[in-house]
């Protein structure tokens, strides 16, 4: 992306537009700098001015195609402080078909102290594992499991006993989940079930089959349920993403019970690229 005009242009377009409250345009002419200094809180609007410094050096990937069913998708994590987007971790989710179910692997790794300070060594909280699911609009998660640790890297064993693994299941409106010496069962209701870190894929779906809303509940950290979430289209943009190139986006933004409302942005190949919440944001990795 180019750095000054195609950036500013892509910032400025995309502008209030993923906010959870629309509210007036206020004249673009203005420019980048006076829309900020007139008032605009970007931290509430949950739009892409919140990644103005992360998105300085961008460069957005273009391709030719992507299937929302087969893919791999790498993305930077940045924790919002502010004004501020601070690098915090990667999260990588591969999707694919196994018999007649969706098989969706994740890893997801945070810098231990978040990013905020120095702390020698980096420790790293480290989340991974893979989910078996419905092929279906909210890809409901029927079986899973998942480790965490925490550890120096990705290929370094678990740090002083700090490896944990679990497992879980959902049927019949009731999820069990196996931990060491226990199991635990709670129930969701007669709701299509989904999960945080599948609404990614989610999103392209929707975007695909042009989808206008979805609800159901929620499996949150595989250890939590939230009831009656919604995620909805919000509108179509065209950014400049730079090289002479307008791409077409898809925003569509999460909203429900327990959960930090979010917004997706998703590409005219059906790719999730930004993801922004109140306190965190993903970047696809270019």
């Amino acid at each position: 992306m180019e750095k000054l005009h195609s950036r500013r242009n892509f910032l400025k377009s995309a502008g209030l537009i993923a906010g959870l409250t629309q509210l007036p345009l206020m004249g673009w002419a203005s420019g980048f700098s006076t829309l900020l200094n007139e008032g605009v809180n970007p931290a509430n609007e949950f739009s892409l001015l919140k990644l103005d410094t992360i998105l300085s050096g961008y460069k957005y990937a273009f391709v030719d195609q992507f299937s929302t069913i087969s893919f791999e998708a790498n993305y930077k994590l940045y924790n919002l402080y502010g004004d501020n987007a601070v690098f915090s971790g990667e999260f990588a989710l591969i999707s694919g078909i196994k018999g007649k179910n969706r098989q969706v692997e994740f890893s997801n790794w945070r810098l231990a102290n978040n990013g905020i300070k120095k702390v020698n060594p980096e420790f790293k909280y480290i989340v991974s594992g893979g989910v078996q699911c419905k092929n279906d609009s909210t890809l409901s998660p029927k079986k899973w499991i998942v480790s965490s640790r925490i550890a120096l890297a990705e290929d370094e064993p678990a740090y002083a006993g700090t490896g944990f693994r679990n497992k879980g299941a959902a049927k019949n409106g009731i999820v069990s989940l196996t931990t060491p010496g226990k199991t635990i069962k709670k129930t969701y209701g007669s709701m299509s079930l989904s999960w945080k870190w599948g609404l990614t894929a989610v999103v392209q779906d929707m975007a695909k089959e042009s989808l206008p809303e979805l609800q159901f509940a929620m499996l949150d950290e595989f250890d939590a349920i939230y009831q009656n979430q919604r995620i909805r289209f919000r509108r179509k943009v065209t950014l400049d993403c730079g090289s002479n190139r307008l791409v077409d986006f898809k925003v569509f933004e999460l909203i429900g019970d327990g959960v930090i409302p979010t917004v997706y942005w998703v590409d005219n190949m059906n790719r999730t690229v930004f993801v922004v919440s109140g306190m965190e944001a993903y970047v696809l990795k270019n």
